[in-house]
């Protein structure tokens, strides 16, 4: 690859989100005296932070997450007039990543990579439904040189699932600026909220949308408050199902719902220990911070989550819909203090070389390295072979 090579990320929208903060920090991050990097997605609340990473921020209108035939038609024509004179094509996201790399594909671009940062398929989901994204997923995939997931066992789903093959995958983790992340102050947030310094909190940072099943979360939080009549739950989010978190939360006035915040660090800083309460994830850029902050986490078990969380060492994981039990492993952490302390400073420990921000893009960098002398080898072998 030669000096400025030309690279245009693409994802689906630019609504908050874990994906949307990679893909901007990707896009920010890369090595500008090497790579002219561009950024093309749909409409959202990050546009103007997408125009102050990307050098150039193309805006899809037609690029939404709803499966809307006729306008995903017309957001798969716009990809491939913009993709035309990129070196490499970078897609995030499940919608943005089928039409990215067919769009790519077709234009000849020279290197074309896709980053799973969730998977587009879910036990909840109906099996035609299940079918059909499988095959979008997997003739999206012939068309792409790498694959990256953002942790082993993202990767290990990827392969089982049929969606990558050995040869494209490579793991490159979802990094964080871990010097920020880490460089939080709690004790505004507790004045600011009316909670004395010693009392325990319980905080979550997530998105109101079915993924992230934030009625199992407000649920264990009642639970939490009633058996420590000294507890909070602070809960940092916005989404769709917005309306259904506030009716379920009404009444409890130690359940604060704070919407989105850019103080993610102070907040963090502000608890005692992090609940997530997750149908699928892929790994959880939210959880990913947690851990990196030191914090103790309780967190379903689900996909990429193991990676970061381990089970009496870092925090405790139990099934998804089980809010009982997810209060009950929070209560667990809220009762020794001392070993939620030990269990928060292991998980930093454990991941902070390979979740730091710089880890992530030098990973990128080789990534595209390599894809560059070897972009056909990687493709099409062994497409297929996996479960439905």
């Amino acid at each position: 690859m030669t000096a400025r090579t030309r690279v245009l990320h693409v994802i689906t929208h630019l609504d908050r989100g874990g994906a949307t903060d990679n893909t901007l920090l990707s896009v920010a991050g890369l090595d500008r005296s090497r790579y002219e990097v561009d950024l093309a997605a749909g409409p959202g609340a990050l546009e103007a932070s997408a125009r102050s990473a990307a050098d150039r921020l193309l805006v899809v209108p037609a690029l939404g997450r709803a499966l809307r035939p006729t306008r995903d038609l017309r957001a798969a024509v716009a990809l491939w007039r913009l993709a035309a004179g990129y070196d490499v094509v970078h897609t995030h996201t499940a919608k943005a990543g089928v039409l990215g790399r067919l769009a790519a594909r077709a234009r000849g671009v020279p290197v074309v990579v896709h980053t799973i940062h969730a998977f587009p398929v879910h036990d909840g989901m109906s099996p035609a439904r299940r079918r059909l994204l499988l095959w979008a997923e997997r003739l999206a995939a012939a068309c792409a040189d790498r694959i990256i997931a953002v942790c082993q066992a993202n990767a290990a789903e990827a392969l089982a699932l049929g969606i990558a093959t050995p040869r494209q995958l490579r793991v490159v983790p979802s990094g964080v600026p871990v010097a920020a992340v880490r460089a939080g102050s709690g004790a505004q947030v507790r004045q600011a909220l009316g909670i004395p310094a010693g009392a325990p909190v319980v905080g979550a940072v997530t998105r109101f949308m079915e993924q992230k099943a934030p009625a199992d979360l407000i649920a264990a939080g009642h639970l939490v408050v009633a058996a420590r009549p000294d507890a909070h739950l602070v809960v940092v989010g916005d989404g769709p199902l917005r309306a259904e978190v506030e009716a379920a939360a009404a009444g409890q006035p130690r359940i604060h719902l704070l919407g989105y915040r850019d103080d993610v660090p102070d907040l963090l800083a502000a608890v005692d220990v992090v609940a997530f309460s997750s149908r699928w994830e892929g790994l959880g850029r939210a959880l990913t911070e947690a851990v990196v902050a030191a914090r103790p986490v309780v967190a379903t078990a689900v996909n990429g989550v193991p990676d970061l969380v381990v089970e009496g060492v870092t925090g405790h994981l139990v099934p998804p819909g089980r809010p009982d039990l997810l209060a009950d492993r929070v209560l667990q952490v809220l009762g020794r203090p001392d070993r939620g302390a030990a269990m928060g400073a292991a998980g930093a420990a454990r991941v902070a070389d390979r979740l730091d921000l710089g880890a992530m893009l030098a990973g990128l960098d080789a990534v595209y390295q390599e894809a560059s002398r070897d972009p056909a080898g990687a493709r099409l072998a062994g497409m297929g072979t996996a479960r439905p």
